[in-house]
């Protein structure tokens, strides 16, 4: 996009803010992953800095699990318009007796930027870092934690509420859609 998607305006408003707004519901326990807090404080929420720097999204799961021991972790990608309480809702119930809940769309592609993860990832999410792993999805794909795999079905969730941003047209598209 070659901008901060995070601070995109989507309804009169920056999408991390309507992403928050959804979350609510769940959780007021928010942390923001971020190299440069001064970009989101006027959202009042703890802005948590990568500890390994350059590595992407996994750092980001990385900080905010060392930051906050808590037993599990909802963990977000900042644009996604569509994201329906529902869908977190079901991932959270159906982490029961594993390590990650990742929902896959339709065509089998797993999106772990909206997925539920244990405390138990800490670790290899470390060691898949100190590794030089970037890609999130890469550190569940071994068999060294049991990750549920939520198909749409499952999760009562359709592919759109899983569509991201990575394009100026797929944020018009996603404003024209805009729920």
């Amino acid at each position: 996009m070659g901008c901060n998607k995070a601070l995109l305006d989507f309804g009169g408003q920056p999408l991390i803010r309507v992403l928050i707004d959804r979350i609510r519901p769940l959780t007021n326990h928010i942390v923001i992953s971020s190299n440069d807090d001064s970009i989101y404080q006027f959202l009042n929420f703890p802005v948590v800095p990568d500890q390994f720097k350059g590595h992407g999204p996994l750092a980001g799961f990385h900080s905010a699990m060392l930051r906050e021991a808590c037993s599990f972790y909802l963990m977000l990608a900042c644009d996604l318009p569509n994201l329906k309480v529902s869908l977190l809702r079901n991932l959270v119930a159906l982490i029961d007796g594993y390590d990650a809940a990742i929902p896959l769309t339709g065509d089998g592609i797993a999106h772990p930027l909206c997925a539920v993860y244990r405390r138990t990832c800490l670790l290899p999410i470390e060691q898949s870092l100190r590794r030089g792993v970037r890609r999130v999805i890469d550190t569940f794909l071994d068999e060294t934690l049991t990750v549920k795999w939520v198909s749409p079905d499952e999760g009562r969730f359709t592919d759109a509420d899983l569509a991201n941003i990575n394009t100026p047209e797929d944020l018009e598209r996603l404003k024209s859609g805009f729920r």
